[in-house]
């Protein structure tokens, strides 16, 4: 199953989906099988090819014409879909990888020449409601679910893997899930009605595969994956994080699928390249470092966040008429209503995703994922706060910890301190709950100590603030200082990046074991000063593993100093 990669959602012949295996070291079994055939001989089956003139004279792509009227109906149309494939500018099918020469035994009694190729079989998943008529449940093309009754095939199995790591976003990895006959889980239900819930191009982004328009020949990359590639190419071209966002923005408008090679210029080569093949996707993803922007995890959820904002927007604009809807490129009739509350559970649903990695990994996050976790959580709140039709549900109606209890386990990222004071002012503004308002000044207070005096200068914004030290062990709950004037229960011990989730199991979130302590000391009325008896103190800023939050305002007032 990791030799399987997704592909794209529809494919350019007959409107089958095509799902590329990537490349295998080891050679492919052969089956003489009467029934065993390839989805190119299935492309033989479409009507358009049927249309063609009739000919027993074949072109092959070395030059050679072939008359094949000797051979039976169904080898004859294999040798079309074999040729004819060949003809299209795509990556080829069969592709010879090895030669050798053995003997047959070791007695020396002969020797035989041995040649291994390495073939992609496009197959094609549908994926029904359980009204349908004809896709009531998924079925796949492959030659083994077709002729030799396999079920489930390979492809399902993988497919609805993927599929269910999105919608199930909270199962316990511990607990079993129970796999049907039909590939997926039990504890999925009903695979259709759960990509409708998610939708279709949210989908996309998360399973890194291409999406078409309904009889459309055009594919266009997933603006997902055009960011992927070109984050891919920033790392390998050693790329700091804090210079990504102005790294090769010519990359995405000088792409063209008919010229990938760029002859002088080997980034926007990689990226077309990268672009072309999702073989080739998987294979450099699985090659670069888990601190890596194309790879992290927190990074692709803030993405996936702002993608479900922008999609709200852009139905709130139209005001969901059909007719509009369609003129916008909005084809997905099957998925679900894009409105406020579709939104607010995606993104309620992104953020557990963020806290389980955090609380539940198997090992502890590093600093850059812990920075990059913080970052993800600060950039997704200001989002919500800022957005009329999200904050009610999300914030201002009660208070279901949104964000908090995520954030509550990062209190040594004390970088986003002044990120998390401006977005305070706006939820001052705006009104929450008293116990949202008092959690939230909690965690700023306990971001607060644990900054240290020591003055550099950021690299990835040249502002000079404070470094952060490693994380001091905590104080007990009752020794916490509460914010003024605001009364809670105490804040949820953080994860120390030293001590991994799964070794404080039944502790509660978070645990309650001390971090790494490094004596640093601490400062009264650092920042803006809620309460703080020094008023403005030393200024924070972000740390070269973690580039500034946008907002010019932040960076205005970092820059002006105290």
């Amino acid at each position: 199953m990791s030799r399987l990669s997704l592909e794209c959602a529809a494919s350019t012949t007959g409107s089958q989906t095509r799902m590329q295996s990537v490349r295998a070291n080891t050679p492919m079994p052969y089956s003489e099988h009467p029934s065993d055939t390839s989805d190119w001989e299935m492309e033989g089956d479409d009507d358009e090819e049927e249309e063609e003139e009739e000919t027993d004279i074949v072109p092959s792509p070395t030059g050679f014409r072939y008359n094949i009227s000797r051979l039976s109906p169904r080898a004859r149309q294999m040798v079309k879909g074999l040729f004819n494939q060949a003809r299209v500018k795509e990556p080829p099918q069969i592709s010879l990888e090895l030669c050798g020469i053995r003997e047959e035994d070791p007695e020396g009694n002969g020797f035989f020449y041995a040649f291994q190729m390495h073939e992609v079989v496009p197959c094609s998943v549908r994926i029904g409601s359980r009204r349908s008529g004809e896709f009531s449940t998924p079925r796949c093309e492959c030659p083994d679910a077709r002729y030799q009754g396999a079920r489930p095939c390979k492809h399902l199995v993988w497919l609805f893997d993927r599929i269910s790591k999105q919608a199930l976003f909270d199962h316990d990895p511990d607990s079993e899930l129970m796999l049907t006959e039909f590939g997926y889980p039990e504890e999925l239900g009903d695979p259709f009605d759960q990509i409708s819930q998610i939708g279709l191009d949210i989908l996309a982004d998360d399973l890194r595969c291409d999406a078409s328009e309904p009889d459309s020949d055009v594919i266009a990359p997933n603006p997902a994956r055009v960011r992927e590639a070109r984050e891919m190419v920033a790392a390998v071209a050693g790329i700091q994080p804090g210079e990504l966002d102005e790294y090769r923005p010519d990359l995405e408008d000088s792409y063209s699928r008919d010229a990938l090679i760029r002859r002088g210029d080997l980034g926007a080569t990689l990226f077309s390249l990268i672009l072309a093949s999702h073989s080739l996707a998987e294979w450099v993803r699985s090659e670069l470092n888990p601190s890596d922007p194309a790879v992290d995890p927190f990074r692709s959820i803030q993405h996936r966040v702002m993608h479900i904002i922008r999609q709200l927007d852009a139905c709130s604009s139209t005001g969901g008429a059909p007719e509009e809807v369609a003129e916008k490129g909005w084809w997905r009739r099957a998925d679900g209503p894009r409105n406020a509350d579709w939104a607010c559970v995606q993104i309620q649903r992104s953020v557990k995703k963020i806290e389980k990695l955090v609380s539940r990994g198997p090992s502890p996050l590093t600093e850059s994922a812990r920075s990059s976790a913080a970052r993800s959580l600060v950039v997704i709140l200001k989002a919500v706060v800022s957005h009329r039709d999200l904050y009610a549900p999300l914030i201002g109606d009660r208070d279901t910890g949104f964000v908090h209890s995520a954030l509550d386990m990062l209190a040594d990222q004390s970088q986003f301190i002044d990120a998390l004071e401006e977005i305070m002012d706006r939820v001052g503004v705006r009104g929450a709950p008293p116990s949202y308002v008092a959690n939230m000044r909690r965690l700023i207070e306990r971001m607060r100590s644990h900054c240290t005096t020591e003055q550099h200068v950021d690299e990835a914004s040249g502002l000079r603030g404070v470094r952060r030290s490693e994380t001091p062990p905590l104080l007990p709950p009752d020794q916490q200082p509460p914010p003024p004037g605001i009364s809670g229960n105490a804040s949820v011990p953080f994860l120390t990046p030293v001590r991994a989730a799964s070794t404080i199991r039944g502790r509660g979130r978070g645990g309650g074991g001390s971090g790494s302590g490094s004596g640093s000391s601490q400062i009264g009325g650092g920042g803006r000063g809620r309460g703080g008896k020094g008023g403005r103190g030393a200024k924070r800023t972000v740390s070269p593993s973690s580039p500034p939050l946008d907002g010019p305002e932040i960076a205005a007032k970092r820059a002006r100093g105290s």
